[in-house]
C-alpha cells in the first residue's frame, strides 16, 4: 500500500495485480480542485444566454444590449437565445435543467418566475436556479391605442365599473408580471377586464396596435418608443413616483389607487453552479452598467438601470415568492 499527498489531499493506492485502486474518496476530492480551477479559469468557450420570450420584447433587447458588452469583458461570445413559450415556462424549464457548469444563463424576471412556480407544476422550484444580478427594473403601465375612446385612467376605470369584463387587455402570460399587475389593478379600482395572454411583449403590441384588444399591460420601457411616435397613449404607470421617461403620464398611486408592479429583469444560472463563476459573472455585468458609454446608450434604449448583487436578487425574489404566494393563495390565478 503507498499513501501520498497532492494538494493537501491524502491519496491511498493498493496494487491489485495490473490494477491500481485509486480511494472514491480522493478522486472526488480532486474533482473538487479540478472544479476550483475551472471556475478560476471560467469562461474558456461560449456563453449561452436563454430569454423566454420572443425577440423584440423589452428583456430581449435589456439582453443583447448588455452582453455585448459583457462578452467584450469576458473575451467569449454570448450566443442569446430566446425561447418563448408557455408564459416563459418553456425557457426557464430549459434552464432549470441546463447542466451547471457557468456555460448556461437565462433571465428570471420577477415576479415571472415566482408567479409560474405557484401556479402551475413545473420541472422547477424557487431552488433550482441560482440568482446571479439584476439589470432592469422596468415599472408596468396600461396602454391604449391613441385612436381609443379612453383619453385617461379615470375613464378607463369608470367604464370597467359599468361595463364589468368587456374591456381586453393584454398580457405577457398567465403569472407574468402583467398578469399580476392587472390583478392589482382589478384589486385596487374595483373593476373586472378580461385578460388576454401573449407570448411576449412583442406580439402583445402588435395585437394591440392592429385593433385586437382594447389596451395593454406591458412595461415602461416597452411603451415608450410607440407613446413618442403617438402610436399609444399611456394612461397610468405602476409605480410610486413618475418615470421620467413618461413625465406627463400619472402614477395610480397619485390617483388614489395603490397599485405598484413591475418586472425586475435579472439573470440566474443552474442550481449548482459554483459560486465563484457567478460572483464573476455578476461583476462583469457590474462592470458593464458602469460603463459611461453603455450608460448613454441605455439612456437612449429607455433601460431603466437597477443592478442588485447575487444576494440582494435572491432576497427580493424570496420577498416576492411570499407575497404572490398570500395573492395566489387568496385569488388564484
Amino acid at each position: 500500500m503507498q499513501k501520498f499527498v497532492i494538494r493537501g489531499i491524502v491519496i491511498i493506492m493498493r496494487k491489485r495485480g495490473f490494477w491500481t485502486v485509486v480511494s472514491a474518496v480522493a478522486i472526488l476530492a480532486m474533482a473538487g480542485v479540478c472544479g476550483v480551477a475551472s471556475a478560476a479559469e471560467w469562461p474558456t468557450k461560449p456563453i449561452t444566454l436563454i430569454v423566454p420570450w420572443s425577440a423584440g420584447g423589452g428583456t430581449d433587447l435589456t439582453a443583447r444590449l448588455v452582453f455585448s458588452y459583457a462578452e467584450k469583458i469576458l473575451d467569449q461570445k454570448v450566443i442569446i437565445v430566446n425561447k418563448p413559450g408557455a408564459g416563459s415556462e418553456i425557457g426557464l424549464t430549459e434552464l432549470a435543467l441546463a447542466k451547471p457548469d457557468g456555460y448556461t444563463w437565462g433571465f428570471t424576471n420577477s415576479p415571472i418566475v415566482e408567479g409560474i412556480i405557484l401556479s402551475r407544476d413545473t420541472k422547477f422550484t424557487m431552488e433550482s436556479f441560482e440568482p446571479c444580478c439584476n439589470i432592469v427594473y422596468d415599472p408596468g403601465i396600461i396602454v391604449v391605442r391613441t385612436d381609443s375612446q379612453f383619453k385617461s385612467i379615470n375613464e378607463f376605470i369608470e367604464y370597467a365599473k359599468e361595463n364589468p369584463g368587456v374591456i381586453t387587455v393584454g398580457n405577457t402570460g398567465s403569472g407574468s408580471d402583467d398578469d399580476i399587475a392587472v390583478r392589482i389593478m382589478e384589486r385596487e379600482t374595483g373593476i373586472k377586464v378580461t385578460q388576454v395572454p401573449f407570448e411576449g411583449a412583442a406580439p402583445q403590441t402588435t395585437a394591440l396596435l392592429g385593433g385586437h384588444i382594447a389596451a395593454g399591460a406591458i412595461n415602461v420601457t416597452e411603451a415608450v418608443p410607440y407613446v413618442n411616435a403617438q402610436k399609444m397613449r399611456a394612461l397610468a404607470v405602476m409605480d410610486e413616483e413618475r418615470s421620467h421617461l413618461l413625465p406627463d403620464v400619472p402614477t395610480f398611486k397619485e390617483l388614489g389607487y395603490d397599485v405598484v408592479s413591475g418586472s425586475a429583469r435579472g439573470i440566474s444560472t443552474p442550481a449548482g453552479t459554483p459560486k465563484e463563476i457567478i460572483e464573476k459573472m455578476a461583476a462583469v455585468v457590474k462592470q458593464v452598467l458602469d460603463d459611461p458609454d453603455f450608460q448613454k446608450k441605455a439612456e437612449e434604449a429607455y433601460q431603466l438601470i437597477r443592478y442588485m448583487n447575487p444576494e440582494e436578487l435572491k432576497e427580493y425574489m424570496t420577498k416576492n415568492y411570499k407575497r404572490l404566494q398570500e395573492m395566489y393563495e387568496q385569488n388564484p390565478w
